[in-house]
This record gives structure tokens, C-alpha cells and sequence, in this order.
């Protein structure tokens, strides 16, 4: 072995070793500089290293070989490219050596920047190499990453159409590739090269195997074993990098990356494709798939491992699909139906070719057009786009794609009777899942009804992964009896099981509150059969009612429960939880968890029969409080633009004013109404539509309600809500109607001597006169001392550096902008910026940074600096691919892309 600076000559010329590249089974590679005369190059050096055992004359004989090899392949008109030319080949030092003409690259072991789709097209240009081999002759034997030299221009600019083999001394006659010594490498090796008795069945199958190996190690990061070699083998696609999951989450990625392993790492070479071509072809197709722009981003329902006792029901699913494109999975609530349909998914997700899962939020259109439920890769919804246009470019959208492929569409938890907004999706055609506990239409859909496990030994596996321990026999006698009192109600027996586990209950307990709760009372019939579902629904509710009961959970489990039962079916990130409720301690959100009350994994939530359960409870804290609750989630939601949910809590709010009927309490619920509102003129307040001007006169009206109301009331918090409010009226006003600016200093003067210092009403009346001076009264420097004010004041009162951001720095700049002080504008938003980059690995403050530079781009577009609008459309760019699939999708308008 050289060391680096080492010169020799040998016939003529003169080699000075720069560095060693690397070494194989009897080869050292250097890179180094060879002077020939006055002509200075550098080159490949490669060097016969002796190992113990070898003849030296033998060896050195069969690289020489090699040598001349590589040069008798290069005259294969097919091969001259993909094989660098050999400039010498020479004895020197007691050993022999080859050199290789150098070109800029590295070899593919030594890449580890590249994308995907990059690494699946270097992949297909190696298989065509190896087509270009057979065809010529030759069998490779030897192929491995270290082998294939990878040409490049630059270190970020790798060229995959060419590729390059770089050692020969395995290259052997098609019709003689067993008959002669070879060297190879064991873990790219095809298992007949392995064996030394099947030396004669070596042929281009073996080659066919290594390039499927190639690409298994590239999309997985390991070798393949065992298992892995046959012919129903699954591929454990979510061991990818993170960065390959929006590829290899696709069912037709997946579907592709599967035929291609079931047909290339098989054991059997008979088992293989016949020919490379083959190979070449189908990964031309996974390279044009992973090329493309427009494709569904696979959003897929995790699946639980205590699954049991439901493969005829899985069948008789996919069975139903083959004949009726619809299929209505009913049945009571909590019987199974979302954990059948989940896996039947993860069951036959490599036979579809797009699969779409959606969780129903009580409305189809909202439900459909939900960017982080069902992402488009080149479609999101506008600022300001009405959701019904955005339904029907988005379904025009996803019906494009999916043209002329096999597509599953899911819709879990439907709650509703057939809309037209469904029925505009289900007439595409394709194979359509509506979980739900209504049927639909008699003759209309193929309807499976979901009914108990009947297989008793398949519900006492579900009974033991719960208790997590097999029952004792005195249990089990106990739960034999269970089963048969709750007709084997899926979701009864394991919150059973979980409050055994956890010590809350004893199983004696159990069956007593069953005996009393349980489905005896419908006789023999079965619960799904039940005509009256809201009967088996009451029930239902007293049973989980009674177990929580007995389970003696403290008050503040029970207040955590009802709180998030305001959330809708998909539930809250469980940091967003944290910051905006701190009374909900993640202690107890861990207990409930565990004893199966709720799901938390990153997203808290609850089933929506305990949900719907919980909110029948009574509340356990003030009215006024409770009412809190209901406009903090309220808030939420309006973040979220989601005026879906905001509707649903509002429901919720209305029922326990009815109950509540105090003027604090009212008031309460109408300025929630106005927020309602306010979210769905979405800050369009000057109206240009009929529609638009019906909104703002609707919220004016919840207004001076919520105000009227709050007048009314003695109530101890009365006068600091009735101070909101007035603040919210005139913000609203000075934005809306410019006749209306008097009523708006008269409003701002109202609450000037009502105000305490340093609160978070002084924050707000500081900012909403900072916009009286930005639109009514201009004058900048009042609105540069009040928004520094406010912001002075938030830092003391606001925890959170969201909340910071939306109540100081995004309306500040808005200030400045209609000031045309663009400058200050940007600056704001910058600082802004800087304060989201300060948490790197939190989902809201990711999304709010997107959105913050695409208000950035507004602000450089009227200042007309094209290089920072393009400077920032790259970075908003880079965090929608970055972290789209989780639900961050802050896309910059066609319109003002191409303007930039």
C-alpha cells in the first residue's frame, strides 16, 4: 500500500500518489498525478494488493486481465461511454497496476445528498448498463456501490444518465460465468454466487438480483434478508429516510418498489425476471412517477397492533369493491368500524394506486378542501378563495390525477345523509368506503353491516392485549359474561380491560355496573339490529358513563374530558393543547390515555362516542369559566379558518346558555357568534357581494348584542369583557365603515377609563387605536408609539410568542404598509420571522413562519425588489416540501409567482 506524496516511475512516466480512494477484495485505488513527458494528468491508480494465500503470478496475471478487459469491453460500441479508458497497464514495485483515465464524480457509495427520484435514475442508467453488458456478452458478477462511478460537474450537479463500471476482474463470458474463478462481494452477491455448488447456475439473473439489491439499499438503508426474498414478501417502506416518506407512503410507489423486489431478490434465480430489460423498464416507471408534479400525498391512518377478529369482515370488503364501487360500512358506534377500515387499508394498500383518507368534520366541502386530511402536491387553497370554488378546483384537481388509475376513497365517520357535494365525488367512480352509523337509502349503495366479534377466543385476545396479561381464571369467567351482556361491543369490553389494567376497577365491579348498564334489556336481538339507534346510543353513553363513574377519576380528569370533547373528530396537537389550555396538565392527558379515554399520539382526541358522551355531562367549574373554554376552542378553530368546528362549539355554547340564562352568560355567547362570523368574512370587511355585506351586518348584529348584554350584567368579570368588546366594535368599525370613525374614537375614548394598566385590554386598546391613527387619522408616529406600546405590554401579559406575533407584529406591519412606510413593515415581519425560527421543530411556528414570508413577499412586491420576492419564494418553497405532510401548506398564488 502507497502513502500519500509517494513518487515512482515506471515505463517512462512518472506517478505521485495524492490520496487513496479506497480498496477492495485484491485492489488498492488511488487517486494520483502521472507525468508523461510535458503532458500532466491525474488518474485512477489501481494496485494488485497480494493477500496471504494468493500465488502472486496467478494474481497478478488475472488483474492484468482485468486491465485488458476493461479496454476489449470498451470497443463494444455499446459500452464506451459506461467504461473509462485503461491508459496503462504496467509491473512496478514487485506488484502490477492499472491506470485509469480520471473524470470528476465519485463513486455511488459515497453519495448521500441526492433526492429519490435522483438515486431511482441513477438505478435505472446501472440496469441499462447491464442490459448493455448482456447484449455484448459479458456477465458483471461484481456490482456493487463501490464499483459504479457516478460522473458529476460540480458536487451538487450529478449527471444520472450515465454511469460508469470501474472494475473488471469479475467480468466473465455469458456462457462462462460459473465455468472460472471470480471475485465478488458477499452482500451484493446473488445466493447461487454464494454457493459453491451452484457455480454452474450463475448466469444474468445473478446480476439481476445485485441491481435489485442496489435499489433496496438505497430506498431502505440495509441489505434485504431472508424474508425478504419471496414472493409475497412485504417491504418495510416506513424504515425510509423521513425526507423519502412523500414518495414511499404512495401506494403506487410502494406498489412499483414491490413488484421490482418480488422479481429481483428472490432466492430462486428461476424466480426472477427474465432479462435486465425488464428491470430497465419498470424502474423508467417508478423514475417518470417519482418525477411528477401533480400526485396525492399520502396522508394514511395509523394502525393499532390490538387489532383482532375481523378477517372475514376485511374480505368481505374487498370482495363488495369488485362489484359495487360503493360500499356503506355501518353500524352502532364504537362496534370497530374505523379500525376495520384502517386495516383493511394497510392490508391493501400496494393494490391501489392512489388511496384518499378523510375524516369527517361535519361538512363534505370543508372536509374535502382540508389541505392537511388530503394534499394535492400543486394545489392548496388561497387566501380569500370561497371554499365552495375551492371544492370544485380541487376536485377537478384530484379527479385529473387519479384519471385511469385504481383509487381508494375513504370517508370515516360520516355523520350525514347522501349530499350532493358527496355524490359529486362518488359519481368519479372510484372504490368508495363511507363509514357510518346510518345506512343509506334501501337499494341505493352495497351496505356491510359491522356487527360484535363472534369468535369468543379473537374478543379475549382483545381482552388480554388491554389488561396487558392473560385474565386469571376467576376474571375470565367474569368476562365470559361481560361479553355476552355487551353483545361483545368492541369499545365497552376494552375500556373494561384498561380500567382493570390500571387498578381503577376490579372485575366484579365490572360485571355489576354491566348487569345493570349492559344490552340486556333488547332480549335476544343484536344491538346493530336495533331499529331505534338513538336506544342503543343512550345506552351506550350509561355504560361509559358508569365505568367512568366507578373508576373514581378526580375532577380534573373529568373537566380535561369535557374541555376536549369541543374538539372535532381529528383532534389537536397535543403542544398546541398545552399552550392554550395550561389548566389541562399532560399528567392527566397521559392517565386517560392509558386507561383508553382518549388517543394521544402527538394529536390528542377522543373517540366520538365517548365524545358525544362526555359533552351530556355536566360541567364541574363556573359558568363563566365554561364559557371560557368554549371561546378559547372557538379561537382556536378561527386560526384555523375552520368555521365547521366553530359551529359545532357554538352548539355546544348555546345548549348550556339555555341553561345559564345570566346577561354575562349571553353576552359570552354572542360575541363567540360574532367570531363566527368573523371568521367567515375572513377579513374582508368592506363587502362587494350581497353575500359579504349579509356576513359583516350579521356580525355587527352579535356585537352590540354581546354589548348590550354585557351592560346588563353585575357579574365581577362583566366590565373587562364589556371592555373587549367595545374594543373589537371599534376595530372592526375603523376597518369597515369610514363614516362610522366618530363612533369608533367615541367607543376608544369609552374604554380609555375603563382599562387597567398592563393588561391584556391595555395591549388591545393600544393596537386598535394604533390602526384609528393608521386609517382614520393618519399619523404615523402615534401609531409607531402605540404599537410599541402594545408590544411592550404583550410581552408582559402574552406567554406565548404565537399569540405575540398575531396581536403585535403581523397587524404593526399591516400598519406601516397602509402608512406606505414599507421599510418598517418588512422589518417587523422580519422580526417575527426570527422569533419562529428560535423553535425549529414546532409544527405552529413552522406554518406561521410560511405564512409570515408570504406577507414578506407581499410587502417586497410593492417595493418592487424582485431578488428578495425570489429569495422568499424559495424559502416558502422549500417549508411547504419540507414539511407539507404535516399540514403545512402556505403556497405562493400563481398570479403573483408569475408577476414575480
Amino acid at each position: 500500500m502507497l502513502n500519500n506524496g509517494y513518487t515512482f516511475i515506471a515505463d517512462g512516466r512518472q506517478y505521485t500518489v495524492i490520496e487513496q480512494l479506497g480498496s477492495g477484495a485484491n485492489t488498492v485505488v488511488y487517486l494520483a498525478q502521472c507525468s508523461h513527458g510535458e503532458l500532466m494528468t491525474k488518474c485512477i491508480l489501481k494496485e494488485y494488493a497480494l493477500h496471504d494465500n494468493d500465488d502472486i503470478e496467478v494474481g497478478k496475471a488475472r488483474f492484468i486481465a482485468s486491465g485488458n478487459m476493461q479496454n476489449t469491453i470498451r470497443q463494444k460500441s455499446v459500452l464506451t461511454n459506461q467504461t473509462p479508458p485503461v491508459s496503462h497497464v504496467f509491473e512496478a514495485n514487485g506488484t502490477a497496476y492499472i491506470d485509469v483515465a480520471c473524470y470528476n464524480g465519485t463513486t455511488l457509495d459515497k453519495l448521500d445528498s441526492l433526492t429519490l427520484p435522483q438515486y431511482m435514475a441513477l438505478c435505472e442508467t446501472i440496469a441499462k448498463t447491464v442490459g448493455y453488458y448482456h447484449k455484448s456478452g459479458f456477465l458483471c458478477l461484481d456490482l456493487k456501490p463501490e464499483n459504479i462511478f457516478i460522473v458529476q460537474n460540480a458536487p451538487d450537479d450529478t449527471i444520472t444518465q450515465l454511469v460508469e463500471f470501474i472494475d473488471f476482474d469479475s467480468i466473465r463470458d455469458v456462457n462462462n460465468g460459473g465455468n472460472t474463478l471470480f471475485s465478488y462481494t458477499r452482500d451484493w452477491a446473488a445466493p447461487e454466487q454464494l454457493n459453491p455448488y451452484a457455480a454452474t447456475k450463475i448466469s444474468m439473473a445473478a446480476d439481476i438480483y445485485t441491481v435489485g439489491e442496489i435499489v433496496f439499499y438505497l430506498l431502505i438503508g440495509r441489505h434485504s434478508n431472508d424474508t425478504e426474498h419471496r414472493g409475497f414478501s412485504r417491504f418495510p417502506f416506513e424504515d425510509c429516510k423521513s425526507e423519502y416518506h412523500k414518495y414511499s407512503e404512495r401506494p403506487d410507489i410502494q406498489a412499483l418498489f414491490t413488484r421490482l423486489f418480488r422479481n429481483t431478490i428472490r432466492s430462486s434465480a428461476t424466480n426472477r425476471f427474465q432479462t435486465i430489460d425488464e428491470v430497465t423498464k419498470l424502474l423508467g416507471a417508478l423514475v417518470e412517477l417519482l418525477n411528477q408534479k401533480d400526485y396525492i400525498i399520502p396522508i394514511l391512518p395509523s394502525v393499532s397492533p390490538d387489532f383482532v377478529g375481523r378477517d372475514t369482515e376485511i374480505r368481505q370488503i374487498a370482495e363488495s369493491l369488485q362489484t359495487n364501487h360503493v360500499l356503506y360500512l355501518t353500524g352502532v358506534g364504537g362496534i370497530g368500524k374505523t379500525m376495520l377500515v384502517k386495516n383493511y387499508i394497510a392490508r391493501y394498500r400496494t393494490e391501489y394506486d392512489v388511496i384518499a383518507y378523510l375524516e369527517y368534520d361535519g361538512d363534505i366541502q370543508h372536509t374535502f378542501c382540508d389541505d392537511v386530511q388530503l394534499q394535492i402536491s400543486t394545489v392548496s387553497r388561497q387566501d380569500g378563495e370561497p371554499l365552495d370554488e375551492y371544492f370544485a378546483r380541487k376536485l377537478k384537481a384530484f379527479k385529473r390525477i387519479c384519471g385511469g388509475r385504481r383509487v381508494l376513497f375513504v370517508l370515516d365517520n360520516y355523520t350525514d345523509r347522501l349530499t350532493k357535494d358527496l355524490s359529486r365525488i362518488i359519481d368519479c367512480g372510484y372504490e368508495t368506503i363511507i363509514a357510518t352509523r346510518q345506512k343509506p337509502s334501501k337499494n341505493s349503495f352495497a351496505v356491510l353491516e359491522v356487527g360484535a366479534i363472534a369468535d369468543t377466543s379473537e374478543l379475549f385476545r382483545l381482552v388480554t392485549l388491554n389488561l396487558e396479561r392473560t385474565p386469571t381464571k376467576e376474571e375470565r369467567l367474569c368476562f365470559e359474561e361481560i361479553i355476552t351482556l355487551i353483545q361483545g361491543h368492541t369499545l365497552v369490553l376494552e375500556l373494561i380491560a384498561r380500567q382493570i389494567a390500571a387498578g381503577r376497577l376490579d372485575i366484579h365491579t365490572a360485571l355489576d355496573l354491566i348487569r345493570e348498564n349492559g344490552f340486556s334489556r333488547f332480549s335476544g336481538e343484536k344491538i346493530g339490529n336495533i331499529k331505534d339507534g338513538e336506544e342503543v346510543y343512550d345506552t351506550l353513553s350509561a355504560i361509559i358513563s358508569a365505568l367512568f363513574k366507578a373508576s373514581a377519576v378526580d375532577n380534573t380528569a373529568r373537566l380535561t374530558l369535557k374541555i376536549l370533547a369541543l374538539l372535532n373528530v381529528r383532534g389537536l396537537e397535543t403542544s398546541l393543547v398545552e399552550k392554550f389550555f395550561p389548566t389541562i396538565q399532560l399528567e392527566t392527558v397521559s392517565k386517560l390515555s392509558a386507561e383508553g379515554w382518549l388517543y394521544d399520539d402527538n394529536r390528542i382526541r377522543l373517540h366520538p362516542v365517548i365524545a358525544e358522551t362526555v359533552r351530556n355531562w355536566l360541567w364541574s367549574a363556573d359558568d363563566v369559566t365554561v364559557m371560557d373554554y368554549h371561546k378559547k376552542m372557538i379561537d382556536i378553530y378561527a386560526g384555523m379558518t375552520n368555521d365547521v368546528q366553530i359551529k359545532e362549539i357554538l352548539r355546544e355554547a348555546d345548549i348550556f346558555r339555555d341553561k345559564h340564562p345570566r346577561h354575562i352568560i349571553t353576552a359570552m355567547y354572542y360575541d363567540m357568534l360574532g367570531c363566527y362570523y368573523d371568521t367567515l368574512a375572513n377579513g374582508r370587511y368592506v363587502p362587494y357581494t350581497e353575500e359579504e355585506a349579509e356576513i359583516l351586518q350579521n356580525m355587527f348584529d352579535s356585537m352590540d348584542k354581546a354589548i348590550k348584554e354585557a351592560e346588563l350584567s353585575s357579574d365581577a368579570s362583566s366590565e373587562k369583557k364589556l371592555t373587549g368588546y367595545y374594543l373589537d366594535l371599534a376595530s372592526i368599525l375603523i376597518r369597515s365603515v369610514p363614516e362610522e370613525f366618530d363612533e369608533a374614537a367615541e367607543l376608544l375614548d369609552k374604554v380609555y377609563d375603563l382599562i387597567e394598566e398592563n393588561t391584556d385590554n391595555h395591549c388591545y386598546y393600544c393596537m386598535v387605536a394604533a390602526w384609528y391613527y393608521t386609517l382614520a387619522v393618519p399619523d404615523i408616529e402615534e401609531t409607531r408609539r402605540l404599537t410599541e406600546q402594545a408590544e411592550e405590554i404583550a410581552r408582559q401579559v402574552f406567554p406565548i410568542d404565537l399569540e405575540i406575533i398575531d396581536i403585535i407584529h403581523i397587524p404593526t406591519a399591516n400598519c406601516y404598509f397602509y402608512h406606505n412606510d414599507f421599510r418598517s413593515a418588512a422589518d417587523k415581519i422580519e422580526e417575527a420571522v426570527e422569533i419562529c425560527r428560535k423553535y425549529p421543530d414546532m409544527i405552529p411556528y413552522i406554518d406561521k413562519q410560511a405564512e409570515l414570508l408570504n406577507i414578506l413577499l407581499d410587502i417586497y412586491t410593492e417595493m418592487q425588489d424582485t431578488a428578495r420576492c425570489r429569495e422568499l419564494i424559495a424559502e416558502i418553497d422549500h417549508i411547504n416540501e419540507t414539511y407539507k405532510e404535516q399540514g403545512v401548506c402556505r403556497e405562493v398564488s400563481p398570479d403573483k409567482r408569475n408577476q414575480i
